[in-house]
């Protein structure tokens, strides 16, 4: 390596599988305070997606997801500039952790044999999916920090899961949804359980460390999209819906009748209006200090003519 090469990102070789222990930036000021960032949309860590496909598909319907909604509701100006403008953003380390977290557990799942993954295979999932690409920025320590939590957070869900494990119905289930003749929404579901009754289970992880009450799991706008792309993919609603929190470890599951399926449909119509009246306005809020198109946005001084 040369001296202008950078530091390799976490993992590069065996010896960043390290220990369990001490994490060194888990402090107010620390690298992981940005694990806590309750209600961002995914984006404001740099979320993007490098291959989006085009607004309106081959139908002229609206082509969207969960992240495209969510993210218009909480700007449609910075929607703008990432899905019309298709203005390239950058990845950043909630995200990536959030991925690597997201690749383990679909190795965990993803099984032809019924047996469950020891710890050990678990970690080696983490270590082969690893996404280092949000962390290259940081100094090695604290890429070492994540991945320290990384395992830690594995540890703790192979011994939640392990006594009860069996093989699901799906793991990133894609589905495209169409809602109407006006949107499709796309998307995967993390995983679809089905129980010893024949019930279908929609499960979505979640890897910030703030837990969400049940009435907030209820209201979820992603876990209604969930239920019905579990119609659309087999046929039947599922019975339950759950965001699993793995970082604390904590599940939340709600009863398909508190879900208000019909306003997610509505809110995707609405969503799909708006962007085909090119209704982009501003709409600053506590999330704009990490938005990558800030100093674009006529909303910030130094931004573009309104």
């Amino acid at each position: 390596m040369t001296e202008s090469a950078p530091a390799p990102s976490v993992p590069a070789d065996d010896a960043a599988r390290v220990p369990a222990g001490d994490v060194p930036f888990d402090g107010p000021d620390g690298a992981l305070r940005l694990l806590d960032v309750e209600g961002a949309p995914p984006g404001t860590f740099g979320e993007f997606e490098p291959d989006s496909p085009p607004l309106i598909d081959a139908e002229g319907r609206v082509r969207l997801s969960f992240s495209r909604v969510d993210s218009y509701e909480n700007c449609p100006r910075r929607f703008r500039y990432a899905y019309v403008d298709k203005l390239p953003g950058k990845p950043g380390p909630h995200l990536s952790f959030g991925t690597s977290i997201h690749n383990a557990l679909e190795d965990f799942y993803d099984r032809k044999l019924p047996a469950c993954p020891t710890e050990d295979e678990l970690l080696g999932f983490l270590f082969a999916r690893w996404d280092s690409s949000g962390f290259a920025h940081l100094p090695r320590d604290e890429q070492v920090a994540f991945y320290r939590h990384a395992q830690d957070v594995l540890r703790r869900y192979h011994r939640k899961a392990a006594p009860t494990y069996r093989l699901p119905a799906a793991t990133e289930a894609w589905f495209e949804l169409p809602i109407g003749f006006e949107a499709t929404v796309v998307g995967s579901i993390d995983r679809v359980d089905v129980d010893d009754e024949g019930r279908f289970h929609v499960i979505d992880y979640k890897t910030n460390r703030k837990v969400k009450n049940r009435e907030r799991v209820a209201g979820s706008l992603q876990l209604a999209i969930y239920a019905l792309a579990c119609r659309h993919l087999f046929g039947v609603l599922p019975a339950t819906v759950s965001l699993d929190f793995v970082v604390p470890g904590v599940t939340i599951t709600v009863p398909l009748e508190d879900l208000d399926l019909d306003a997610a449909r509505q809110t995707v119509l609405d969503t799909a209006k708006a962007v085909r009246e090119e209704r982009y306005e501003p709409t600053p809020n506590r999330l704009c200090d990490w938005c990558d198109f800030r100093a674009l946005c006529p909303a910030w001084e130094g931004g573009e003519p309104g």
